[in-house]
């Protein structure tokens, strides 16, 4: 049995095993823009900030995920059971933080 990709067209993230092989990479097809600035001043639905500087935030969620964030939408997801969690952590992330326009 074949199993075919998602079409990109649904697929928003591009998802894969960090080098340490403990943490998931999430990569946006599209380049996202965070307003960082207004991420430090906004509380989060379901996240924590647990730090902030002006390239990345790292953001716990409720399930226990750290989520490292960038500026251009790329995440290292943390202590994600598998990759179907991962990826929703990080759909929910990009649902929740501000953009750029």
């Amino acid at each position: 049995m074949k199993i075919e990709p998602a079409p990109l067209a649904t697929t928003t993230l591009f998802l894969k095993l960090c080098s340490d092989h403990l943490s998931i990479e999430a990569i946006p097809r599209k380049v996202a823009k965070i307003d960082m600035a207004k991420l430090k001043s906004r509380m989060l639905a379901g996240h924590e900030v647990m730090l902030w500087t002006p390239q990345f935030v790292v953001l716990r969620n409720r399930e226990g995920q750290e989520i490292t964030l960038r500026r251009d939408g790329r995440m290292i997801i943390r202590k994600a059971p598998s990759e179907q969690v991962a990826e929703r952590a990080a759909n929910e992330v990009l649902t929740v933080v501000p953009t750029l326009p």
